[in-house]
């Protein structure tokens, strides 16, 4: 029997993962199925029940799937995890790879590629109860493969950096070949390699300002959990860097990297989230600060924290007029959690307090 944990924060969804996978098709054939709205039921379902393996959303109340992700690693490391997410968002896909899911499949949920990643939990589970009753040592020392690794590593942003790429690609293909039997690595190791590795791509897409779309390469590729051979590690590294000196050359002849109109849809459709800001557009966009509310505001002639306000005060007047509902429940429909700070911001956008518009 596999104990199988789903969670969303909405209920149809849950439906949908519990209809695939208690389906005859589905790779697990005795299924003891619970569900979670967030995180924080996640945690306390997992000190309760036995837990095999998790479905998750990254975006949910409360303790949301980035977080989540941070508190099974540190404390249920052996917990294998599939992450399923509305967002083709950098920042959640660093959490993935960081936290070391099995999977992270984007919305609507694919049931062929939802089965995939359920035999892949299954199978880590079944190495690493391989593992643990026998557990594989490394036929070279991990302090001799790392003293071969780190002038590589060291030398991997320079290279992007003084566009070396060729050379370092050939480099290090040359000496993943001279292996003559892919390793098993432990977890401590192939953890410490990606990391280093995520830390350098994050670092040059920011500064060439690419977007996750732009690598044109499939998310799959970011998956590389603890029993993936050293090959296959070298190998997926390999196809990422060359999937960034091809974007990084498309975006060469543009004068502008980044697509303001997609920003502002971006805002429209988000501008009720409590931490919406600048800060946030930026990072989601991979962009600078400074640089976005220049070329912003020289095409639009606004901010975009003055526009993010304006949607708010615009939306919270709507409901102020056509509404009964309590102050709160605005400030918090238009992205207010503090709503003493809504009934300043209100009151200074409109000259007009919430109260003084509604009896108007």
């Amino acid at each position: 029997m596999t104990a199988l944990l789903i969670v969303d924060d909405e209920s149809w969804v849950r439906d949908t993962i519990k209809a695939l996978v208690t389906h005859e098709t589905s790779p697990i054939s005795h299924v003891d199925i619970e569900e979670a709205k967030n995180g924080i039921e996640v945690l306390e379902l997992i000190k309760i029940k036995q837990v095999d393996m998790i479905v998750t959303d990254m975006k949910m109340p409360g303790i949301d799937g980035k977080e989540l992700l941070e508190i099974i690693e540190q404390k249920y490391p052996q917990l294998p995890v599939i992450v399923l997410s509305g967002y083709h968002d950098f920042i959640y896909t660093k959490q993935a790879i960081k936290s070391k899911v099995i999977e992270y499949l984007l919305k609507p949920v694919n049931e062929a590629e939802l089965f995939q990643a359920i035999e892949k939990a299954i199978q880590f589970k079944k190495e690493l109860e391989q593992q643990q009753m026998n557990y594989p040592l490394l036929s070279i020392h991990r302090p001799e493969i790392s003293k071969i690794i780190q002038p590589l590593l060291r030398g991997f942003y320079f290279d992007f950096k003084e566009s070396n790429i060729n050379q370092f690609l050939n480099r290090i293909h040359k000496f993943s070949t001279s292996i003559d039997k892919p390793l098993k690595m432990d977890e401590s190791f192939v953890f410490h390699l990606q990391q280093k590795f995520l830390i350098m791509i994050e670092e040059i897409i920011r500064d060439h300002q690419l977007r996750l779309e732009d690598l044109e390469i499939d998310l799959k590729i970011f998956n590389l959990y603890p029993t993936a051979s050293f090959g296959q590690i070298i190998k997926n590294q390999i196809e990422i860097g060359q999937a960034i000196i091809s974007a990084i050359e498309r975006n060469k002849s543009q004068k502008t990297r980044i697509n303001l109109e997609d920003i502002k849809q971006y805002i429209d459709q988000n501008f009720d989230i409590p931490d919406m800001s600048l800060d946030i557009v930026a990072k989601t966009f991979f962009v600078s600060k400074e640089y976005l509310t220049t070329v912003y505001k020289k095409k639009y002639g606004y901010n975009i924290t003055e526009y993010i306000i304006s949607l708010r005060m615009e939306r919270a007047k709507q409901l102020v007029k056509n509404t009964t509902m309590q102050y709160k429940t605005i400030a918090e429909k238009v992205g207010y959690e503090d709503a003493p700070y809504f009934y300043r911001v209100f009151k200074k956008y409109f000259n007009i307090s919430p109260g003084e518009m509604r009896k108007s």
